[in-house]
């Protein structure tokens, strides 16, 4: 018998060859008419369904409350199989045909292949991972892990050690750095370090080490992945960091050894956005930041782990043309704050602009303007189209003195009007990446405060989470608009938002969703079932989103929120499904937490 669907996706794409083939010989093809009971409830399944052709419901055992759909390649009831009887019933809604799998075949592929047994008996975040890494090559990038193959044993000096004894060392061990030991700490001193003390600086070759060192060491742990090592170097603008373990240093790893390890262009970035002397150059560099996230992408690295390279490097560019363009004299007297999704660290393809500016005093706003547009300008250069809301430092709404910060959110929050609040819920979002970040902290601490948290302001800014329809039939299968669906509106938002709006309740001050999570769950306000699956819907939708924006070929791929739903497998539209019930209970969760019904 020739197959008619698919088996070369999940969870039959985890099974080998051999099993496959053994599969597919004990497959019966089955017809039911329409209106036919194939399962109802306390039956023992025979096994386990997938639909050829047709439509299939279920229901309760009265056929009154409707729990799903399923169509074609879609998969029903494993749960009747592992748990020896069904829970709901299931009808041929019109004359179906599916193919069924006997429950001893299935028992046997779950015994005889872990990651088909896992898929099955997991949650959504595990059967995500699953999918995504049989889907992708998932190469040495994201696999390869700090071990002895990559660390560089340390090599010690005393701090009293001459500097041309020091150079000596490195010379013979073939080092560009090594660690010194003083009594109380240990730091670092590396070739560059030794040329701008004697060549640029005041030393003399019998100057003492401890005088030049770094003692303010970055560290990673043994056993950690390459790539959060990767990550560290980017952030602090350095091309070492030292190793522990157990507390103690065994090594140091440089990013020269990463590169022999795997082959990445993320360094090449990161290095021409330190080394930019023009804004061209940072234009260069900012322009390779697409092909380095489908590199990645393609790669199979996790969106999380792009998410956090990426907001680094986006920062990084910012604040060095911040650095080009706005003079020393004034660079400590603003505060350039990025908010929405860039704010939270989740933005992976560029975006419109959202940004604003905190000035310490007023009268450098006729100095600054010209910098701004200039800063704005930078910005379309590398990529950013205009917030078409205008929530951008170049719009006077936008830039405000710390009290005129403090007294507009404190407007915002006591308005209760829709624009006011959503206004607010960009302005939440807000990280300060260039300038003197001090100027933020009395802005954020001002819609901390107790009186706030516990009046109505707090079911008002909830509500926005509710405006989007979830793209849901009342018959729980996904709703297409000609196709496609809105991805931001029906699962993105309403779940940052909702997370958003218990995170003002609660004064979390961390931005990024999933760290709001953490300290939500961490507060006993949302249990771990419901972390956990919030967590793993938001990292589907962007992994499915980011997939999409990828192949789209639009010059601006990061601003398309639609999903093409014909283009996705019948298993990222089983786990798009999935993610969307979670969505949509949680929606349920803040009507009821924050009394919605009656607003």
């Amino acid at each position: 018998m020739t197959i008619q669907i698919n088996l070369n996706q999940p969870p039959f794409s985890f099974l080998s060859e051999q099993q496959l083939g053994w599969l597919t010989k004990r497959l019966d093809l089955v017809f039911f008419a329409a209106g036919a009971v194939i399962l109802d409830e306390g039956d023992v399944s025979p096994g386990v369904y997938i639909v050829y052709k047709g439509v299939v419901e279920e229901t309760d055992k009265s056929g009154q409350q409707v729990f799903s759909q399923y169509g074609k390649e879609d998969i029903f009831d494993v749960r009747a199989v592992l748990e020896s009887s069904c829970k709901h019933r299931y009808t041929a809604i019109e004359e179906t045909l599916c193919y069924l799998l006997r429950a001893k075949d299935f028992i046997q592929l779950l015994d005889e292949s872990s990651d088909f047994s896992i898929y099955f008996k997991t949650d959504l975040g595990t059967q995500e991972e699953l999918v995504d890494q049989r889907s992708n090559d998932v190469s040495e990038f994201i696999l390869a892990r700090i071990d002895e193959d990559s660390v560089r044993p340390p090599v010690y000096v005393t701090g009293q050690t001459s500097l041309a004894r020091v150079a000596a060392i490195m010379e013979e061990q073939k080092y560009d750095a090594v660690l010194v030991r003083t009594a109380r700490q240990v730091g670092i001193v590396t070739g560059t370090d030794l040329l701008r003390a004697t060549l640029l600086g005041d030393k003399t070759k019998q100057s003492k080490v401890a005088d030049i060192a770094q003692f303010d060491l970055v560290e990673v742990k043994y056993g950690d992945f390459l790539f959060s090592a990767l990550l560290k170097m980017t952030q602090h603008h350095i091309e070492r960091v030292i190793v522990t373990r157990d507390g103690d240093i065994v090594g140091m790893l440089e990013l020269m050894d990463m590169l022999s390890v795997f082959s990445t262009h993320s360094h090449v970035i990161a290095m021409r956005i330190e080394q930019a002397k023009t804004m061209k150059e940072l234009v260069v560099a900012a322009r390779r930041l697409e092909v380095l996230i489908d590199s990645l992408s393609t790669q199979g690295v996790k969106v999380v782990a792009i998410m956090e390279l990426i907001t680094t490097l986006n920062r990084r560019l910012m604040e060095r043309a911040f650095e080009l363009i706005f003079p020393k004299r004034l660079q400590k007297s603003v505060c350039i704050l990025v908010l929405g999704s860039e704010g939270r660290g989740e933005q992976i393809l560029k975006t419109d602009q959202d940004n604003a500016i905190i000035l310490q005093n007023e009268h450098d706003r006729e100095a600054v303007q010209p910098l701004l547009q200039n800063l704005h300008q930078a910005l379309l250069d590398f990529g950013y189209p205009p917030c078409p809301g205008g929530v951008m430092f170049i719009n006077d709404s936008w830039i405000n003195t710390v009290d005129g910060w403090v007294g507009k959110v404190q407007r915002w929050m006591r308005s209760g009007r829709p624009e006011p609040m959503m206004n607010m819920a960009i302005f939440m979002d807000a990280e300060p990446v260039c300038g003197n970040r001090e100027l933020f902290v009395p802005v954020k601490a001002s819609w901390q405060t107790e009186a706030l948290r516990s009046s109505m302001t707090s079911a008002w800014f909830a509500k926005p989470a509710l405006q989007f329809e979830t793209p849901l039939t009342f018959l729980g299968k996904i709703r297409e608009d000609h196709g496609t669906i809105d991805i931001k509106k029906g699962g993105i938002f309403p779940l940052v938002h909702g997370v958003r709006a218990l995170a003002f309740e609660y004064a979390i001050s961390d931005c990024n969703t999933l760290q709001r999570l953490d300290k939500l769950q961490a507060l006993n306000v949302l249990d771990d079932e419901t972390t956990q699956g919030l967590k793993d819907a938001l990292l589907f939708f962007l992994r499915i989103r980011l997939r999409q924006q990828l192949e789209s070929g639009s010059d601006n791929p990061g601003l398309t929120q639609q999903l093409q739903l014909n283009s996705l497998r019948s298993v990222d539209r089983s786990l798009l499904r999935h993610a969307l019930h979670r969505v949509k209970k949680f929606k349920q969760l803040l009507v009821n937490h924050y009394h919605l019904e009656n607003f």
